[in-house]
């Protein structure tokens, strides 16, 4: 099984390839036959099956197919790396990626203590399965500078706080 995925993960099958901040992106299938409708933001909570392995060698790190189950998590709360995080903006339902994230997306100059080393680049697939458009948190600095001015005052805050 590992031989044909690191096989597949040397072909350059995909319908394009983009980097978006440092993190290179071959789409490998695309989303949603109805057009896409919900993309991936941050605040939605999504769920994925992934597999995530070592740029240098093709070694497996971690697998929600490991656990047994696809992966649910909030975007854009850090709740990841921030490679991934960047990766996922915009995905449809369906479709599958291959992210290749460099170290300094990823765990960096000290690993993750576990399974990645320091300095490892990651290339993660893909495949999301369900997106929920999160909610619009609210803008609690609005709600404190009640005077408008994009500052907040002792007494603002000490307002808000009472």
């Amino acid at each position: 099984m590992l031989k044909k995925i690191i096989s597949m993960m040397n072909k350059k099958r995909f319908y394009f390839s983009y980097d978006y901040e440092g993190v290179k992106i071959e789409v490998l299938v695309k989303g949603d036959a109805t057009g896409c409708e919900k993309k991936a933001e941050d605040g939605d909570m999504m769920t994925a099956d992934f597999h995530g392995f070592l740029a240098s060698t093709h070694e497996r790190f971690e697998s929600s197919h490991d656990r047994g189950k696809p992966s649910s998590f909030k975007l854009g709360h850090g709740y990841m790396i921030k490679g991934l995080e960047r990766g996922l903006q915009k995905m449809c339902v369906g479709e599958k990626r291959r992210i290749h994230i460099p170290a300094i997306l990823a765990y960096g100059k000290i690993g993750d203590g576990k399974n990645v080393p320091p300095g490892a680049d990651l290339i993660y697939d893909v495949e999301v399965i369900h997106i929920q458009k999160g909610t619009t948190p609210p803008n609690i600095f609005a709600k404190i500078d009640v005077n408008r001015d994009k500052k907040i005052s002792k007494d603002e805050m000490a307002a808000f706080y009472s």
